[in-house]
């Protein structure tokens, strides 16, 4: 058996070698200073414990990069310790003396208390350590830099090299600067300076038609809403354009005689946690409403009707379906749909997640076709099977292609896109899958059927996440020419606020009259596109100087021109627009400060800051009816 102490040299023969930090010279434009320590306080008490510290009054974007230049470090013996807080938690950074340590801390619940490990707590509100990193260094330290980037990564540099790399996905806003140790310090806080970009769009190249843009609102979550809230929903159904409706309807419960789809007893509790009854019904009111609106219904089923499914040899129900009844299944819904709404959904889905073999996809598309033809719906089109993955949509792309009849009764190619939480950390890595998606559909236009967060690692109402979507939102339109976006849920019912911030883009809000509430920054986000890009516009190609300011440009028959700007950069960037014919009406603002704020446009030019979308239109917002909206 080792003794402890060699077990001690052979951990410590382990250990990472100290960072050799390069040589940094400051830039000569340091207006923000500081020098510690700072005059005494003359208060003793109800004061922050160890010496003042220096208040930084800015409020921080969502991504930024920030720097501390050191211009002296007294006798060696002092520490500087840099602190972010935000609304649910945040980390300090701390230099000095050959070490640097990044701590990562939530402080947004009591609970947090008693979460293990547990060092000294703070007395007067709660909080929890998140993660801790220390590294060591060699070297004069001269420059420590604070980076939060699109990536979901949070970075610290030292001398301008990489020492800790964290994926913490806090959001932070506010910063200020503590001294510790003896001795004194000097230095300034430095700010990278805005980038100058050129947009460039060209209206004579175009590519798909849009759609639109929408989810499912649930009945249960819908029939929670008070009379106030009915108005406001359907104010923010046509304002943030969400005119497609998809049906998530009754199947396990669903019986023969097909009488019950929209019997509110039959709700079901989805797996969200502790969750009451709020998916798998129907409201055909709702339906005929949204069409008010101009919208259309989607429908498509995703468990079956026991009795629409084959059962094996040994009377084990499978997920096959008996062809018949699948098919007598969704022409009963579209009967019903017609006979209560006026009209039938405008598309079917072959069937929404449940991986079938081949064989079995292609016997529902060509039944599927020829009972909607035989039942009078021949204006009812169908989209493909959506996989939950863009890897089983290709898998599902080349299924259905193999047979040219089959491929000819498709009308749109479409998947999930829930592996695209992979990649997080590395949102152009998925690029290569979205390639092989399209190349899998090619030839039909593409429906992203159900797009949200649904990890529990990202499950979090931070405004950076959302951002992280918004860069999916960007490809899905740019790479698979998408003619439809859907959020999984526009308006969902839940118990446990955490599932809504990421799976919804609203809840019925029990503090505030059960009216319609953004869950969070999600709405906001995908609001930044859906707004604007009405339906019938078509894409126009929309090149930027900056790799990292994301541009999507549309243009409608009569002159209607939206262009959408995400900087996803750690720099402001100011951004001059060339658009032949383009006459801005509106400039609209979407970021953690700003909730689609409209203001005048001002020109072919426009600052777009760190984090934030910025969308420029002529195209006014929806309105609904005022009887509709009267509820």
């Amino acid at each position: 058996m080792a003794s402890t102490s060699a077990l001690a040299a052979a951990q410590d023969s382990q250990a990472p070698s100290p960072i050799a930090l390069p040589a940094w010279q400051a830039p000569t434009a340091s207006p923000d200073r500081f020098s510690f320590p700072l005059p005494p306080s003359p208060r003793t008490r109800w004061n922050v414990p160890g010496p003042p510290r220096k208040y930084y009054d800015e409020w921080l974007p969502s991504l930024f990069e920030r720097t501390l230049a050191i211009e002296d470090w007294g006798d060696g013996k002092a520490q500087l310790r840099w602190i972010f807080t935000g609304p649910s938690g945040g980390f300090t950074v701390e230099a000095g003396g050959g070490k640097a340590r990044l701590l990562t801390r939530y402080y947004d619940s009591p609970g947090l208390a008693k979460v293990p490990p547990v060092p000294a707590r703070p007395a007067r509100h709660p909080e929890g350590i998140w993660e801790e990193i220390t590294v060591e260094y060699t070297g004069d330290l001269k420059a420590i830099t604070v980076t939060a980037d699109h990536r979901l990564t949070l970075r610290v540099l030292l001398n301008g090299k990489e020492a800790i790399v964290s994926r913490a996905a806090l959001e932070v806003n506010r910063h200020q600067l503590a001294f510790n140790g003896q001795g004194s310090v000097r230095g300034a806080l430095l700010s990278p300076d805005p980038a100058s970009t050129t947009v460039t769009v060209d209206p004579g190249a175009s590519f798909q038609q849009m759609l639109g843009w929408g989810g499912t609102t649930t009945p249960p979550a819908f029939a929670e809403l008070s009379p106030e809230g009915v108005r406001e929903w359907w104010r923010i159904m046509a304002e943030y354009n969400l005119l497609l409706h998809r049906e998530y309807p009754i199947g396990a419960l669903l019986n023969r005689e097909m009488t019950n789809w929209d019997n509110p007893a039959d709700a079901s509790p989805h797996y969200y946690g502790d969750n009451f009854p709020n998916c798998e019904t129907t409201n055909f009111d709702y339906i005929r409403k949204v069409r008010r609106l101009g919208g259309e219904a989607i429908f498509e089923f995703w468990e079956l009707p026991p009795w629409a499914r084959t059962r094996d040899a040994s009377g084990k129900l499978t997920e096959a379906p008996e062809i018949d009844q699948y098919v007598r299944a969704m022409i009963g819904y579209c009967k019903t749909c017609r006979e209560k709404t006026g009209h039938a959904p405008e598309i079917v889905g072959v069937q929404n997640e449940v991986t079938q073999s081949g064989e079995n996809w292609r016997k529902m598309t060509l039944a599927l076709r020829r009972g909607l033809d035989a039942a009078g719906f021949t204006a009812t089109r169908i989209h493909m099977h959506n996989s939950p993955f863009s890897t089983g949509g290709t898998a599902a792309g080349k299924a259905f292609r193999q047979d040219p009849a089959v491929w000819k009764d498709i009308d749109y190619g479409a998947s999930n896109l829930y592996d695209y939480q992979d990649f997080f950390h590395d949102p152009d890595g998925y690029d290569a899958r979205l390639a092989q998606l399209r190349e899998a559909t090619a030839g039909k236009p593409f429906f992203a059927v159900e797009l949200c967060v649904n990890n529990s690692a990202f499950q979090s109402r931070a405004y950076r996440i959302a951002l992280a979507m918004g860069q999916l939102y960007h490809k899905v339109l740019t790479q698979l020419d998408a003619c439809g976006v859907m959020y999984c849920w526009t308006l969902l019912n839940i118990v446990q606020p955490s599932y809504g911030w990421t799976r919804t883009l609203f809840v019925p809000d029990p503090e505030h009259g059960l009216r319609p509430a953004a869950s969070s920054h999600q709405a906001r986000v995908f609001g930044a596109y859906s707004r604007r890009i009405r339906a019938g516009m078509k894409r126009v190609k929309a090149e930027s100087s900056h790799p990292h300011l994301l541009v999507t440009a549309f243009r409608g028959a009569a002159g209607e021109s939206t262009l959408v700007l995400l900087n996803r950069a750690t720099t402001a960037q100011k951004v001059t627009i060339q658009w032949p014919g383009a006459n801005f009406r509106y400039v609209e603002t979407a970021d953690v400060q700003h909730e689609n704020t409209v203001a005048a446009a001002a020109g072919m030019t426009v600052t777009v800051a760190p984090g934030a979308i910025v969308t420029l239109s002529n195209v006014a917002l929806g309105q609904a009816p005022a009887d509709l909206a009267r509820g």
